[in-house]
């Protein structure tokens, strides 16, 4: 998979999406993300943790839905009105029992181009349980959210 940080420097611009959420926005790798679905309510599951608000039914297949900004631990805002659930494809997907998981988004995303030297570390910020890192793009601040580590706390839930 792709990476927005790399230690190799290249002149390619990668694909991604600036994705608003109810505090602020995150920014994937087009690749990283499956689809882009209207909200639907996730039905409940046995899950104790309260960022994983249940799960729905996508291309006939249960995935879990996760509130970003509960999973981070910041003060939940009221949800608005152009609610989404963007569909990732989990990191390790294909050889594990998560192949997909979905984010509760505030809005629908930018597509924008990155090349590594337009990705400016935001060193002053302090970073949040499932944020790899927080950046300072051309068209303001994001966080680089830690699907390996989302990835692994579903896991760790009992949503099924």
């Amino acid at each position: 998979m792709q990476s927005l940080t790399s230690d190799q420097q290249t002149n390619e611009a990668l694909p991604c999406l600036l994705i608003p959420m109810k505090g602020g926005r995150i920014v994937l790798p087009n690749v990283t993300m499956a689809e882009l679905i209207p909200y639907q309510a996730p039905q409940a599951t046995s899950a104790e943790a309260s960022w994983l608000v249940g799960a729905i039914e996508w291309r006939g297949t249960m995935i879990p839905v996760i509130s970003y900004e509960d999973f981070c631990g910041q003060r939940s805002a009221p949800q608005g009105q152009d609610l989404r659930v963007a569909v990732v494809n989990a990191p390790n997907g294909e050889s594990g029992s998560l192949r997909f998981f979905g984010i509760v988004t505030q809005g629908i995303p930018s597509l924008i181009k990155l090349e590594a030297a337009a990705i400016k570390e935001n060193q002053n910020s302090n970073l949040l349980k499932g944020q790899k890192m927080a950046v300072t793009l051309e068209t303001g601040h994001a966080v680089i959210p830690d699907l390996d580590m989302i990835e692994q706390e579903i896991l760790a839930q009992k949503w099924q």
